[in-house]
């Protein structure tokens, strides 16, 4: 039997195809085709098609909103998943009830394919306060762990309300572990390390008017249209933020840290190569302005890293990950 026909029996599916090109599931549009490509609906089936990899000694890829990743012109190699596992619910709460209202926490279980946005206004309809600010997140809540993404006015991380999550390690192997395990940091979790696959995650939140968590969504949606290009195929930030130790040895103005002002200051906003090109509206990030290559974006990525290197002697990281093969 071919590798396509093995994966075919373990996943009990005949929806296993080669050569999928995965432009058109990113949101930068760009890169090539998956070797094998399936697409998972449940969490099970993540798990199911991790183990199917790992028994076939194949390299595999999780995948969700598409947001935050360039694909390389050449593809992945192995099996690409996904993520379209996005069931939402109430599960559990804690506390007591106090003249008819519930005082304490409310757990909320998601799927690691369910989109942020999706969680947020799900959790907000039901007056819960936690995940608020993270309205018109790109991505999913896998995504979103694995890169413990932040809102900062005022600053909140999406690790911060994690009460558990059931995740899937490299060999197939199923746990679950509490919000210490993924180790939380700016732009940072244990799943950058472990290449661990969330399968759900529990949030636990707090009782609040829908009214207010509505506003406070809402003004956090508004900051982001204001400030962060729209109506355009990016991944996002392509830089993160440098520590503020090294925006003081600089120095920065007033200390900023701010990734987008450095690739600003080195004169890359809106400079282009190929069909890529940094924003006008901000500098820290990528838009495809119409049939660009990953090999456009990359040599953006490397010269922003190469200006910025020369003119304030630091290293910028980038925030969005580089899968597949480049040239």
């Amino acid at each position: 039997m071919t590798v396509l026909q093995k994966l075919r029996e373990l996943l009990q599916t005949e929806h296993v195809f080669e050569d999928k090109p995965l432009a058109l599931y990113t949101t930068l549009k760009v890169g090539g085709s998956a070797q094998y490509y399936f697409e998972a609906t449940t969490s099970a089936d993540i798990a199911r098609a991790v183990k199917a990899a790992v028994s076939l000694d194949i390299p595999y890829f999780v995948f969700g909103g598409g947001s935050n990743i360039v694909v390389g012109d050449g593809g992945i190699p192995g099996l690409t998943i996904h993520n379209r596992a996005r069931k939402i619910a109430i599960t559990a709460m804690k506390g007591k009830i106090s003249h008819g209202e519930s005082i304490g926490s409310v757990m909320v279980t998601a799927e690691s394919g369910a989109l942020m946005n999706q969680l947020v206004r799900f959790t907000a309809d039901e007056g819960l306060s936690g995940l608020e600010y993270h309205l018109g997140l790109p991505g999913t809540v896998g995504g979103a762990l694995y890169m413990n993404s932040k809102w900062t006015h005022p600053v909140t991380y999406v690790g911060d309300v994690l009460y558990e999550a059931e995740v899937v390690s490299r060999d197939g192997t199923v746990k679950t572990v509490r919000q210490s395990y993924f180790d939380f940091g700016y732009d940072q979790s244990i799943l950058q390390q472990t290449k661990e696959t969330v399968l759900t995650a529990t949030f636990q939140l707090t009782r609040l008017a829908p009214k207010i968590v509505w506003e406070r969504a809402q003004g956090a949606l508004a900051y982001r249209t204001e400030t962060q290009p729209k109506g355009v195929n990016t991944a996002g930030c392509t830089f993160r933020n440098i520590p503020k130790s090294e925006a003081m040895r600089i120095p920065t103005p007033n200390h900023i840290t701010s990734a987008g002002y450095l690739v600003d200051t080195v004169g890359l906003k809106n400079f282009q190569i190929g069909n890529a090109a940094f924003s006008d509206k901000h500098a820290n990030f990528i838009i495809n302005k119409g049939e660009a290559t990953a090999q456009d974006v990359k040599a953006l990525i490397d010269t922003a890293k190469s200006k910025v290197h020369a003119r304030y002697g630091i290293e910028i990281e980038p925030e969005i990950v580089l899968v597949g093969k480049f040239s």
